[in-house]
């Protein structure tokens, strides 16, 4: 948002902020996002997410991702199954496997004692216990809107500080619908992430450049 922006919508910027930390309460509800992912204007794959809230306020997500795009003269491919546990906005555990080429990844996360211990194949770090995850599949808690956020990418388990900023309202199409969503952009160790989010703080469409491709993860339906 332009610093003109800021100075003539601070009231408003305040009441849709308050109104996304207080998103309607869905209990034990269960929901499968589909997702198409775009490389450079082109269809390069698909991501399915599986996001179950409990009325315990526990959290958790399952992911795939496959993609695959010509990158100059070889074919590039990115194979994820991730899963996340939160409890209370923290992420308690994590377990995601990659395939990038031929390069396999396993990345293990599991909070004890307020330390989240993360280990990367043989390797094991500690990491800031308030992290957000590159999924980006959910809003980031209120504390963190325009503000530096620590963020570990699930499928390498490093750990970098980001930026949250809000950018706005918009309509964005999903399947036949149209749905309003917030608009934040994520300030990243390799450039930003422009996220969009419905009412309920999920993930509606995502676009960042990663090496020099433009790459969009649009969703197209929602089934409960």
């Amino acid at each position: 948002m332009s610093e003109a922006g800021c100075r003539m919508g601070r009231c408003v910027l305040a009441t849709i902020l308050f109104f996304l930390t207080t998103p309607p309460a869905r209990a034990d509800d269960t929901e499968q996002r589909d997702f198409s992912v775009f490389v450079d204007g082109k269809e390069a794959g698909t991501s399915r997410m599986l996001l179950v809230q409990k009325n315990d306020g526990t959290s958790y997500m399952s992911a795939t991702l496959d993609v695959k795009f010509r990158q100059v003269i070889i074919d590039f491919t990115l194979k994820v199954e991730t899963q996340e546990w939160w409890k209370q906005g923290r992420l308690i555990a994590m377990k995601t496997i990659a395939h990038e080429n031929n390069k396999r990844t396993e990345v293990v996360a599991s909070l004890n004692n307020n330390q989240l211990r993360v280990r990367v194949n043989n390797r094991e770090s500690v990491v800031n216990p308030e992290v957000w995850t590159n999924s980006f599949w959910k809003l980031a808690d209120s504390r963190f809107h325009n503000t530096k956020i620590p963020i570990l990418e699930v499928d390498t388990g490093k750990e970098f500080t980001g930026e949250l900023k809000y950018s706005g309202a918009k309509k964005l199409k999903v399947g036949n619908d149209f749905v309003d969503c917030y608009h934040f952009v994520v300030s990243t160790n390799t450039g930003p992430v422009e996220v969009w989010y419905d009412r309920y703080h999920r993930l509606v469409r995502q676009e960042s450049t990663e090496s020099g491709h433009k790459i969009i993860v649009q969703l197209n339906g929602v089934r409960r």
